[in-house]
């Protein structure tokens, strides 16, 4: 255990950004739930942990060496949280995934809002879907909203984000897409497939991308709603194609 240094809590500071999380590839975690979770399942994806002294009995004795107290005033500084807690963790990214293209994919392109990427994650783990494909446009896993919106979540989905027509080009994938002119469906259409594609917020899914869905397909409504949120339509696509 030792105390913070300025150094150490200015560079805490620029992981705040996308650009130096993807160079340090490291991240922030924050919230008692979750940094409990990850310091008893996930020890190892640990870097640091940031706590103030009064909290620091709350850790275990095998992760001592890790620790670095800190004033509540100097947590305030580096947290994301407009109301801090009273422990942040530095995470180290994961290495190198391998996808199973055996398994079921959710396929994201161009998703912007925190929130909707944070909710799909985390309503995908309770359905135990846990392979996420991203446009290169879609917004960050590390970003400091998303990451509490999967609500710990992100540490059992596998999440890349790449280029999706060369993705889907490599892979042997049978795709469904959410698309307001799709077909009606039910459980057996989505069963047929192993990937199912959402689009962006306002758009839909991309002009370049329509052509790889196999099957259009249309949530059924009898309102007068223009659309679902992605995150909603998301997760009815889930409990149908986990039945």
């Amino acid at each position: 255990m030792q105390k913070i240094s300025q150094n150490y809590l200015k560079w805490i500071k620029t992981l705040h950004q996308k650009k130096n999380r993807d160079q340090e590839r490291c991240f922030l975690v924050e919230g008692i739930k979750i940094c409990h979770e990850v310091i008893a399942h996930h020890p190892e994806r640990i870097k640091s942990i940031i706590c103030t002294s009064d909290y620091s009995s709350e850790i275990p004795e095998s992760q001592e060496a890790l620790i670095h107290t800190i004033s509540p005033s100097d947590l305030t500084r580096i947290s994301t949280l407009k109301t801090p807690n009273a422990i942040l963790l530095v995470l180290k990214k994961e290495e190198e995934k391998s996808f199973d293209p055996i398994k079921k994919v959710i396929i994201l392109d161009d998703i912007q809002d925190p929130g909707n990427l944070g909710t799909l994650i985390r309503t995908a783990d309770w359905f135990g879907i846990n392979q996420f494909v991203c446009s290169q446009k879609t917004v960050d896993l590390y970003n400091a909203k998303t990451l509490q919106s999967t609500m710990g979540s992100f540490l059992r989905v596998k999440i890349w984000y790449t280029d999706l027509k060369e993705f889907i080009d490599l892979h042997d994938l049978h795709i469904g897409g959410a698309v307001l002119d799709g077909a009606p469906f039910d459980s057996k259409d989505l069963q047929e497939m192993n990937g199912i594609i959402l689009g962006n917020e306002s758009r839909g899914v991309s002009e370049k991308i329509k052509p790889y869905i196999d099957k259009p397909l249309k949530i059924q409504g009898s309102g007068k709603a223009e659309s679902l949120n992605v995150a909603i339509a998301g997760a009815i696509f889930m409990q149908h194609w986990t039945k």
